[in-house]
């Protein structure tokens, strides 16, 4: 009885050092390194959003601790005062109480990177339960440029569910005059050619796994667009530019996504732990099926046979 006893207290041991194991790795030029199956056919590497002056040991993890599918998943834990620099800015600085994030994005520092023409891509995320705050702003991914211009589109939890943001007119130069701004600067979710779209009630947000679907023609033309599905239900629609125009320097128009934990408080008040893990991060290029959705329970024709109000600039 004695001998059973100790086997199964070390096969517990065993077993839970396996399951909170981090298998992530992350070089001195903050490029992170996976070893299990979170990425399917994605195109490029990816890197750690501060500076690795700011980086923490818990910031990301590569965990079988709880997953959407496969074997491992992406663990983010975000703590009060999680501020850094990147290689441009402070977000100790952002604003009058500054901002926190820890997040991935593409690794460019090489090479450039962008998406162009029709791309499918996939993001499965599963958020711990915490209060949210009435005010302030707490994204979960974004479609986003490496230049000046302001990111297309971002995800905003607010107290009351999740909202999809649209900028895309502060990036279209007939628009932008009016208001006398370019990109980020002097943009605002509130221009009426922009929008702010609810797509998720906060009741389905927390301690369960969502799985996204997006298929977006990358582009500067008219002819670009943004459709969104969440668990198998289109949430959204959209016709029109997708991508900004390339002009001159600081305003590369290399346009792809990122994600990962980015909040700021409106009230100065950052006083909890946000844990969000990400996994089925997936790319195809031009058709839904290279996305193999079936092993998540979708059916590409079904998907696409799906309809909704389509947002356009000028709506």
């Amino acid at each position: 009885m004695k001998k059973i006893l100790i086997f199964s207290v070390s096969l517990l041991l065993s077993f839970s050092s396996f399951a909170l194991s981090n298998t992530l790795t992350i070089k001195k030029n903050r490029v992170i390194k996976t070893q299990g199956d979170v990425f399917y056919k994605w195109p490029h590497k990816w890197k750690f959003s501060y500076l690795m002056e700011h980086w923490k040991p818990y910031a990301i993890q590569e965990t079988t601790e709880n997953v959407r599918y496969g074997k491992t998943a992406l663990r983010f834990e975000l703590r009060s005062g999680s501020c850094g620099k990147t290689s441009g800015s402070d977000d100790c600085k952002n604003g009058p109480y500054g901002s926190e994030r820890y997040e991935l994005l593409p690794n460019n520092n090489e090479r450039d990177i962008s998406f162009n023409g029709n791309v499918w891509h996939t993001i499965s995320w599963y958020i711990e339960k915490f209060h949210t705050p009435l005010e302030g702003h707490n994204s979960i991914w974004q479609l986003h440029n490496d230049g000046d211009w302001a990111p297309m589109f971002n995800t905003d939890l607010t107290f009351d569910g999740l909202y999809w943001q649209r900028r895309t007119a502060c990036n279209v130069p007939e628009i932008y005059k009016k208001y006398n701004a370019k990109g980020n600067d002097g943009c605002t979710i509130k221009w009426k050619e922009n929008a702010n779209v609810k797509i998720m009630d906060r009741k389905d947000l927390f301690d369960r796994w969502n799985d996204v679907i997006m298929n977006v023609n990358y582009t500067a033309k008219d002819d670009g667009y943004l459709k969104l599905w969440i668990n198998g239900n289109l949430v959204y629609h959209y016709q029109g530019p997708i991508k900004p125009p390339n002009k001159g320097k600081g305003w590369s128009n290399n346009s792809t996504m990122q994600f990962g934990i980015y909040r700021t408080a409106d009230d100065g008040v950052h006083l909890h732990t946000q844990i969000n893990y990400y996994d089925e991060i997936r790319y195809a290029k031009k058709k839904c099926s290279k996305l193999k959705l079936e092993e998540l329970g979708y059916d590409c024709k079904k998907l696409e046979s799906q309809k909704i109000e389509v947002d356009t600039l000028f709506n």
